[in-house]
């Protein structure tokens, strides 16, 4: 296992980086798994983006579709970070990102679904068995039956006719592939077509908000044709299908090499082979409400007068304090009003 602690300090520069939440899921994906996994987000205190590590078998696709859902409804920006293995339904939840950064030993899976053998416990098959078995008798049944037209006429040496040697040749085939034909439950086939359908759907409605796929053939692709559960979807194949596939970044790769194994392949730490679902990056710090300012009351500045027309008017004079006599001494300091002062 890794060492938690310098997974913290790791994801933590990741975090401050690509300024996300860093969670790492490696495991099976069940149904109660995505429990856990959207219990966990729902009681963080988030970031608007998330990194999510990705190494999984696969599993189902409802709880993948539900793990997809979740991520897309408490986050405005997704990115699947696959260093390792990411098979099947692990490829459903990478819908759901607006990004898929693929390491150098990262693989995605075919969207094929899981389905119970029949006569086993606990074991399932790939849903691309069954197809990939109707598709070869489908073409077994052609080229028997061409083969066997013509090896007729040639034969012959076209003494018989071509509707002849065809009648020959299908009743020759029938003969030859009833009994495998038999075999077939056709409940089966369409429990598989419906299920298939379903994953189909579900990549559907992920890839409608995060646009990363290409378009709708790319979807087509990744259901119906890789010819085995295990195809590996490296980075050069993935960016044939979708939008935007890049390199990890330098964070990524110092974080890789501290999960070790972990980050590569599905680990078991518990006896019921639950899986690790765990924010590594420290939690953001919860933002104390504001409190309420007061309001500020605006002095006006006090005038001297307040009427704004006193700037037009003449101050009137001011009163002559009472109790005071004028001088009546002239400038030539004689008295006013006197004989003497006048000039004549």
């Amino acid at each position: 296992m890794y060492d938690v602690a310098l997974a913290e300090v790791a994801a933590t520069k990741l975090s401050s980086a690509m300024d996300a939440d860093v969670l790492f899921y490696n495991g099976e994906i069940t149904f109660k798994s995505s429990g856990r996994f959207i219990d966990l987000i729902c009681a963080r205190s988030r970031k608007k983006k998330l990194i999510l590590i990705l190494v999984t078998p696969g599993g189902e696709p409802d709880a993948a579709f539900k793990i997809g859902r979740s991520m897309q409804a408490k986050y405005d920006e997704i990115s699947v970070f696959v260093p390792g293995w990411c098979k099947s339904a692990g490829t459903l939840i990478a819908l759901a990102a607006n990004a898929i950064y693929i390491g150098d030993r990262g693989e995605l899976g075919p969207l094929d679904i899981q389905i119970a053998k029949s006569d086993e416990i606990l074991e399932m098959g790939s849903g691309l068995t069954v197809d990939s078995a109707m598709k070869s008798l489908e073409t077994t049944a052609a080229k028997m039956f061409l083969n066997l037209l013509l090896t007729i006429r040639r034969d012959t040496g076209g003494s018989i006719t071509t509707r002849t040697a065809a009648e020959l040749a299908s009743t020759m085939v029938v003969k030859l592939l009833d009994p495998i034909y038999r075999q077939i439950d056709p409940m089966k086939i369409g429990e598989n077509s419906r299920a298939m359908n379903i994953t189909k759907s579900y990549g559907t409605r992920l890839s409608i908000k995060s646009g990363i796929l290409k378009g709708r053939e790319s979807l087509d692709f990744l259901v119906s044709a890789y010819p085995n559960h295990g195809f590996v979807i490296d980075r050069a194949e993935a960016k044939l299908l979708f939008t935007k596939v890049l390199e990890p970044t330098a964070e990524m790769l110092g974080l890789t090499d501290v999960l070790k194994e972990a980050a590569l392949t599905s680990v078991r730490i518990s006896s019921d082979g639950s899986p690790i679902i765990t924010f590594l990056s420290s939690e953001a710090a919860l933002k104390e409400p504001a409190k309420p300012k007061e309001p500020v009351k605006m002095l006006r500045p006090k005038s001297a007068r307040s009427d704004s027309n006193a700037i037009h008017r003449p101050a009137p004079p001011a009163p002559k304090p009472k109790g005071i006599v004028a001088s009546r001494t002239g400038s030539n300091g004689k008295p006013n009003g006197s004989a003497a002062g006048r000039a004549g």
